[in-house]
């Protein structure tokens, strides 16, 4: 008579080689989920900094109705234009308007190439409306994490 805990059915359990599949399987598979999933962070990231553009684009397009031309509508806390936050959200490390009355926005959790990315938002005076061009500094790479990118950020 066997001992009990050495008998075994045939066929039970996994081979090595059924073991290395399966461990083959999931190393493709993450090699294929982890870039897209730090894509879509970043993504995330880019859209909730781009919230905090909005009440400055806002106070920009009301003052260039107002004004009738957007070189007055260059400063954040003037001409209807809400100042810039303070502190600044923990996503962004500068928040600022040019002299043209663009929105810059230089972010803290998203990098491009070890550096921070950069997001310019351009007022485009047409008859009736803003039209709002959007630059970032990672424009030209494969795919860029800021949607509608239209060309490379300009210092």
């Amino acid at each position: 008579m066997q001992d009990a805990h050495s008998y075994r059915l045939p066929g039970a359990g996994f081979s090595l080689i059924e073991m290395m599949v399966v461990v083959a399987i999931i190393a493709i598979l993450s090699a294929i989920a982890v870039p897209s999933y730090t894509y879509y962070t970043q993504q995330a990231k880019v859209s909730k900094a781009l919230a905090h553009a909005q009440p400055l684009q806002l106070g920009i397009a009301l003052c260039w109705q107002i004004e009738g031309q957007l070189n007055q509508c260059n400063q954040a806390g003037s001409q209807g234009i809400p100042a810039v936050p303070s502190p600044l959200p923990d996503e962004l490390s500068d928040l600022s308007l040019t002299q043209a009355a663009a929105v810059r926005l230089t972010l803290n959790s998203v990098s491009i190439n070890n550096q921070p990315l950069q997001i310019e938002l351009t007022p485009n005076a047409a008859n009736t409306h803003l039209d709002w061009g959007i630059a970032c500094s990672d424009y030209g790479e494969s795919r860029s994490v800021v949607q509608n990118c239209e060309r490379q950020v300009s210092y």
